[in-house]
Formats: C-alpha cells, sequence, structure tokens
C-alpha cells in the first residue's frame, strides 16, 4: 500500500508541475487538473482503506495477545502442586456426601415429620368434634353449632403446624449452610487467577456471585412467617366458603389429605432448590479442579522445546503485524 502512495505523489507532483508551468500547453494544463483529481480520489481511497485495515488489524492483535497470554499461563498453572489440587477435590468429596446425606434427612424424616404432626393433629380434631358423646361413634357430619370449633381448631391447628415447620426449615437449612462454609473459595480464586484472562472470564464458577446466591436462596428467599397460611391460602379459602354447609366427615378427610399433599410439594420443593444449588455448586468446583489437573497434564507433556517453538511463532506473527501496521501509520500520518 505504501508504494502505491508513493506513484500517487509522484504523479501529483508531476501534475503540479505542469499546472505551474507557463509553457505548458492549455490542453495539457486541463489533462494535468484532471488526472490530479483523479489521484486525489486515488489517494483518499487509500486512506480510507488503510483505516479499515488498522480497524480490522486491532482484532488480529487482540488474538495475538490472547495466544502470548495463554502461553504464559501455562508456567503459571504448573507452578500448582498436584496434591494441593487433590486435596481440594478430596475437602469437596466430603462435602457433596454431607450435603447429599442432610439433603436425604430433610426429603425423608423432616417432610414425614410435618406431615405427620398435621394428621395426628387433626385426628384429635376429628375425636374432638365427630365423636358422637352418646354412643362413642363418629358422625357424617357436624351440626352448625359444632362447625366453628372445628373451624377455630383448624386454624389454631394450622399456626401450630407452620411454627414448627419454618423452624425445622430453617434449623434443617441452617445446617447446609453451615456445611457450605467450609467451602474454600479462597483457593479456587487463586487458582482461577492463573488462568489466561479469557478463561477468567468466562469460567463458569463465580465466586463473587456465590455468597449472593447462597444468602439469597437459603436466608432471604426463605424469611417469611407465615408459609404454611400461603400454601394452602386457596384451600383453605374453599373450606371456609362452604361453611355455611354441613361439613361432612368425608369433605374434612379431603380437606386434611389435600392439606397433607401441599405440605409435601412445597417443603420438598423449598428443600430441592437450596440442596440443588448446593450440590451445583460442589459438583462445579469438583470439575473446576478435574479441568485444572487435565490441563496441567497435557502442560507437562510438553517439552521445553515446543514452549520456546510456541513462543518464537508468536513473536514471529507480531513482528510481522507491526511490519504491516508501520505501513498503514505512514499512510494515515500523510497529509
Amino acid at each position: 500500500m505504501n508504494e502505491f502512495l508513493k506513484v500517487f505523489e509522484f504523479i501529483t507532483e508531476s501534475t503540479i508541475s505542469v499546472q505551474n508551468n507557463p509553457g505548458e500547453s492549455s490542453e495539457l494544463k486541463q489533462s494535468a487538473t484532471e488526472l490530479n483529481q483523479s489521484i486525489q480520489s486515488c489517494t483518499e481511497e487509500l486512506r480510507q482503506s488503510a483505516a479499515r485495515l488498522k480497524e480490522l488489524m486491532a482484532v488480529s492483535y487482540k488474538h495475538l495477545y490472547h495466544a502470548e497470554d495463554v502461553w504464559n499461563s501455562k508456567a503459571r498453572i504448573m507452578s500448582v502442586p498436584t496434591s494441593e489440587l487433590w486435596e481440594e477435590i478430596g475437602k469437596l468429596a466430603a462435602i457433596d456426601f454431607r450435603i447429599r446425606d442432610l439433603q436425604k434427612k430433610c426429603q425423608t424424616e423432616v417432610i414425614q415429620d410435618i406431615k405427620n404432626l398435621w394428621l395426628n393433629q387433626c385426628e384429635q380434631l376429628q375425636q374432638e368434634w365427630f365423636r358422637d358423646s352418646k354412643n362413642g361413634n363418629l358422625k357424617k357430619e357436624l351440626g352448625f353449632s359444632d362447625k366453628d370449633g372445628l373451624i377455630q381448631g383448624l386454624d389454631k391447628t394450622i399456626k401450630i403446624i407452620n411454627k414448627e415447620m419454618i423452624s425445622l426449615i430453617n434449623n434443617n437449612l441452617g445446617f447446609l449452610s453451615q456445611t457450605l462454609s467450609d467451602l474454600n473459595f479462597d483457593s479456587v480464586q487463586n487458582i482461577i487467577n492463573l488462568l489466561d484472562f479469557n478463561e477468567r472470564a468466562n469460567i463458569s464458577v463465580k465466586p463473587a456471585s456465590y455468597s449472593y446466591q447462597k444468602n439469597y436462596l437459603i436466608n432471604t428467599k426463605g424469611n417469611h412467617s407465615n408459609f404454611l397460611s400461603e400454601w394452602i391460602k386457596l384451600t383453605w379459602s374453599a373450606f371456609l366458603n362452604q361453611r355455611l354447609m354441613v361439613i361432612s366427615r368425608g369433605r374434612f378427610d379431603i380437606f386434611v389429605n389435600r392439606v397433607k399433599e401441599i405440605i409435601e410439594e412445597n417443603m420438598a420443593s423449598r428443600f430441592s432448590e437450596c440442596f440443588d444449588f448446593a450440590l451445583a455448586t460442589t459438583t462445579e468446583l469438583i470439575n473446576f479442579y478435574n479441568d485444572f489437573l487435565e490441563k496441567q497434564n497435557r502442560y507437562e507433556q510438553e517439552t521445553p522445546e515446543q514452549r520456546e517453538a510456541e513462543k518464537a511463532w508468536i513473536d514471529q506473527q507480531r513482528q510481522k503485524l507491526d511490519d504491516v501496521q508501520k505501513q498503514i501509520n505512514i499512510i494515515l500520518n500523510q497529509s
């Protein structure tokens, strides 16, 4: 491109010389003027092309910088003792096991305890309000005088179950939070800092956002004092809307079983979102260390000659780009 600029400059100087020579014919001067105009257009096009080429070359320099950044990261990656990486993986595996053990307990024992407590409380209400005091048999339905008593008993029972349920959920999620506090994110961040820039930016492990997600899922999202009433709101409302009708034992049983299902569904969902996050975190961290070990192993297989050849290739490409860049700058700086 710079050779073209020299040609255009030579022609421009020649046309100016003709235009300024009083001895030249008017026809030649006219031709020189027209040629000069067209050459100026060529020169401007050359400068515009140089400007566009400079923008494109910026991308090439970026890719070359990345190649050098990766090359530099290899020594940092190989400097980490393998034993330390395996030690962290072992700790993560132990934490993962504890989380799964607690999850199993919550999914079976804790949820079942609340369901049993609900059923036992409702059984007491049934015995209190449906049991005929004269013959001891269960009545098929309640009279109007007993309906309000049953509803008041259910309302009180719902509050009792809600309090116990929240206590169990918070206690067990507190154990989960305590287990997660053993995760060593300082070590993870130190390893991340050894990677090249692109990998650091694109890596799925995000220590900075982990604490926020954990606090939101386990603490903020669960910061509610009346879970059960919210969960059964529609079911309870439908039950109360029929209070002008006779409350049969069958309708009472349907209500009790539906609330039991709602408790199970929502407690399972609440535990799942927290435990899924916890297990996804440990799995992600274990995969991160395994990937780092695999990368470390590949780099250790490379010979010093291979690494030097890689660096020489990178330097050679930069030199070529620099040579082109100099030519482009000459064109752009030409007045």
